[in-house]
C-alpha cells in the first residue's frame, strides 16, 4: 500500500469504473483477459511491466497513477495547469510557479491561523485546506 491506503487492485478498479468500463470492456480495449484483470482487482497478482503500461494506455491513466507513486500528483498538477493553457517551459519556470503555491499557501495558512480576514485572494483561508498542499508546506 502507498500513501492513499489503496494498493494497486483498488487503484485499477477505481480508474476502471472512472473510465466507465466494465471489466469485459477493458479485456476488449486492453486484451488483457476479464479473469486475470478480476485477479488484479482483487489483489490476487501483480501486473507484469508490459501490463501495467496495457492497462495504462486503455484506461488513459498514468502508471503512476496506477501504482500510487506520488508522481501522479504532478502528472495531475500539470495536466491541469495544460488544460488551462499554461505550459511551464523551463526549471526556472517551474520553480518560481512552485514559490508562488508555496507563498499563496503559507498566506492562507497564516490568515486562517489568525483568523483574520483578508481582501487578497491569494491569502483565502479556503485555500489552506487544499489537502497535502497545506499538509506538506513548512511552517514560518
Amino acid at each position: 500500500m502507498r500513501k492513499d491506503g489503496k494498493n494497486f487492485g483498488q487503484r485499477l478498479r477505481e480508474a476502471r469504473i472512472n473510465a466507465g468500463l466494465s471489466q469485459s470492456e477493458l479485456e476488449e480495449i486492453s486484451g488483457i483477459p476479464k479473469a486475470r484483470l478480476s485477479r488484479y482487482e482483487n489483489g490476487h497478482v501483480a501486473p507484469s511491466i508490459q501490463t501495467l503500461e496495457r492497462l495504462s494506455t486503455a484506461l488513459k491513466v498514468s502508471e503512476a497513477s496506477l501504482l500510487g507513486d506520488e508522481r501522479a500528483v504532478l502528472e495531475s498538477f500539470f495536466a491541469r495547469l495544460q488544460e488551462r493553457g499554461i505550459e511551464i517551459e523551463s526549471s526556472d519556470q517551474g520553480a518560481r510557479l512552485a514559490d508562488a503555491v508555496a507563498d499563496m499557501l503559507l498566506a492562507a495558512r497564516a490568515a486562517s491561523d489568525s483568523g483574520t480576514e483578508t481582501d487578497n485572494p491569494l491569502a483565502d483561508p479556503s485555500i489552506a485546506s487544499v489537502g497535502w498542499l497545506s499538509l506538506d508546506a513548512p511552517r514560518t
